[in-house]
């Protein structure tokens, strides 16, 4: 039931073709951390490959245009990239 209600959520959440939003008030706001995490726990439900595909090939060339990078969405990035391993 937690799976079909999450995946339920995140339908709604989806920007096409990109990302998954912060919430239906915030669809322009974009967060590379919070759509790594996502796209870990969808691989481990094996759900939505072709939205992980999208987000994880959007991220690779997005840019917030911040002047400092944080530490903790470069990490998020290889774990996205190997979460088996």
């Amino acid at each position: 039931m937690q799976k079909a209600r999450g995946l339920q959520v995140l339908d709604h959440m989806w920007v096409e073709g990109s990302y998954f939003c912060r919430g239906p008030e915030t669809r322009a706001m974009r967060f590379a951390f919070t759509n790594y995490g996502v796209s870990v726990g969808l691989q481990a439900v094996d759900a939505m490959p072709e939205r992980i595909r999208s987000l994880n090939a959007y991220f690779e060339t997005y840019r917030s245009g911040r002047i400092r990078s944080r530490g903790n969405t470069h990490v998020m990035h290889a774990v996205r990239t190997f979460p088996a391993v």
